[in-house]
């Protein structure tokens, strides 16, 4: 989990209190936190990765004063035009197509604020940010810089500017060969003909993303007014960056203003800092914590954790969730929100109404066994996600029509689709990773979904292995010893290989398998060299993926 780092006047300020050591070991677990070491004039503390606005100085005091009572409830945040505007050039569409923007003044810079600010956005570029895949940020002295500002890709020899904390003007290229920030995030524009580049009216430049900010634009102790800014291919990833931000400065008496972002096609004003709405029952509140809440407590509880409440009659309460939460995503949420301001401490254990022996379910048993057999044959596990997008299922993958199973309110395109199959998600992990040494070796074990109106929910799970090799020179004959050994061991026999036409295989280079002739259960071959492109793969790949569900039933190996 993530850490951070604070100084003890500087967070008493922003609390409103001092408080004890004995004290701050007792209330930080309370709200997500736990202090980690305290030396000196600084204490670490570390929070819980699914609340990045709590990954600063300022969000752990503003949720630790809504526990403490200091201040509770939802304070409505106001953002007045800044008359700041940043124009989007058609050039970034392919690369970070999204920009959100926001403008702080009136603060008072200190070397401690500045240094809680650098740490802020290193935090959110690393957790929320995706170590600056999804999302990168800049934060730069407004007074230096000219609206209005134009979001642009040049040509990387077009491009030469000093970077941070640099001493002379360097080239793009330089930048990514000779500064900290190039050698570590240099493979986020790995292949890429133009670099993203924020610059000013008179040409001076800002930053180029997701690199390195210009050392022209820095911030330091005389700054009083910021410009921030996070490009991004996920909108909403940028709006919640820069809401974070922008409300932890508010903390520190900012007053925020709204920036005016022309995309080619239309326009948008951010931050936009409206808290959303949900509204839930008691009965639910009650049924999920297991609490025995009215209505008025079970606001005053959420209030306590900074949330806006108010009961609404029919035994429903409506809930104001600030802009910076962006973890709330359901009710189910805010429950634990007000189990959290009731206090776990206070919730007295039980005994269950019968006893029972625990053992592992014979398919938990069966995925160890087949994790242990993978990594013998040199393979390294990854994980990803059931949530995926279209676009990675099929079209990436050269099939043209598919059934999914879609999510009918998704929170981003991303994320809509539950996956059909592995090999999307191991050819994606493959695409963030082309600057790791080859061979690479990896495979997934998981679960896929499928639509089948058969069943009551109207869907069916599939439990699958997919395995993929990336290198300089694979061929077929590899990954079919690979499927051929693989049923060996597992004792699986009668099975029969056939030739296969798939589209995300080479033509003549895949083959499927089967059993008792029934529907293949396995698929392997040859990437198709279209599909490498789509997941922008500079080397071949091999891959199968076979249907545990269809050779084990039961679940048992």
């Amino acid at each position: 989990m993530p850490t951070v780092t604070l100084e003890k006047k500087d967070f008493y300020r922003l609390l409103g209190r001092k408080l004890s050591r004995s004290e701050l070991e007792e209330w930080l677990p309370r709200i997500k936190c736990e202090v980690k070491n305290m030396e000196g004039e600084e204490f670490t503390v570390e929070v819980n990765a699914d609340r990045p606005d709590m990954l600063s100085a300022e969000g752990i005091a503003r949720a630790l004063k809504g526990f403490l009572g200091i201040q509770t409830g939802y304070r409505p945040y106001s953002a007045k035009p800044s008359g700041v505007s940043v124009k989007v050039s058609d050039s970034v569409k392919k690369i970070r197509p999204y920009i959100a923007c926001a403008v702080v003044r009136g603060l008072r810079m200190t070397d401690s604020t500045i240094a809680q600010l650098m740490r802020l956005q290193d935090k959110l570029d690393e957790n929320l940010c995706r170590r600056r895949r999804k999302a990168s940020i800049g934060v730069y002295d407004l007074d230096k810089v000219k609206p209005p500002i134009t979001y642009t890709a040049l040509e990387p020899q077009k491009i030469k500017f000093t970077p941070l904390e640099g001493a002379q003007p360097l080239t793009a290229r330089e930048i990514l060969s000779q500064t900290p920030q190039g050698l570590e995030y240099a493979h986020l524009l790995e292949g890429l003909t133009r670099f993203p580049l924020l610059v000013d009216s008179e040409g001076q430049v800002l930053s180029m993303p997701p690199i390195v900010n210009s050392e022209e634009t820095k911030v330091t102790p005389s700054t009083r007014n910021l410009f921030i800014d996070t490009t991004s291919t996920s909108p909403q990833v940028a709006e919640k960056a820069v809401n974070i931000l922008a409300a932890s400065l508010w903390e520190r008496g900012g007053r925020i203003e709204r920036v005016q972002v022309n995309y080619p096609r239309r326009r948008i004003r951010t931050p936009r800092l409206e808290a959303a709405k949900l509204r839930l029952s008691l009965a639910y509140v009650n049924e999920v914590s297991g609490l025995n809440l009215s209505l008025r407590e079970a606001c005053r509880l959420a209030e306590r954790m900074r949330l806006g409440a108010k009961a609404t009659g029919k035994g429903e309460m409506e809930v104001l969730i600030p802009p910076y939460r962006c973890d709330v995503l359901h009710p189910i949420d805010i429950v634990e929100d007000i189990i959290i301001g009731y206090g776990y401490h206070r919730v007295g254990p039980q005994l269950p109404p019968t006893s029972t022996l625990g053992r592992e379910l014979p398919r938990s048993v069966a995925a160890r066994k087949l994790r242990d057999l993978m990594v013998g044959f040199g393979f390294q596990e990854v994980a990803s996600y059931l949530l995926t997008s279209r676009e990675n299922q099929l079209t990436k993958m050269g099939l043209e029509e598919g059934e999914l199973v879609e999510l009918a309110n998704p929170m981003t395109a991303e994320f809509s689709q539950l996956r059909l199959w592995l090999l999307p998600s191991l050819m994606e992990f493959l695409s963030h990773n082309t600057h790791v040494d080859y061979p690479q070796r990896v495979f997934e074990l998981g679960t896929t979904v499928k639509p089948d109106p058969q069943t009551d929910n109207s869907v069916k799970e599939e439990w699958k292995l997919a395995a993929a090799v990336c290198n300089y020179k694979v061929s077929y004959e590899e990954i079919q010893a690979l499927a051929f050994e693989f049923l060996r061991l597992v004792k699986v026999e009668n099975w029969e290989i056939r030739r296969l036409n798939h589209p995300s295989f080479i033509p003549g280079r895949a083959a499927g398998l089967r059993l008792d002739g029934k529907e293949d259960f396995a698929v392997l071959g040859e990437i198709h060299p279209q599909v490498l492109e789509n997941f922008s793969l500079p080397n071949p790949v091999v891959a199968l993926e076979i249907n545990l569900s269809q050779l084990f039933p039961e679940g048992k190996i």
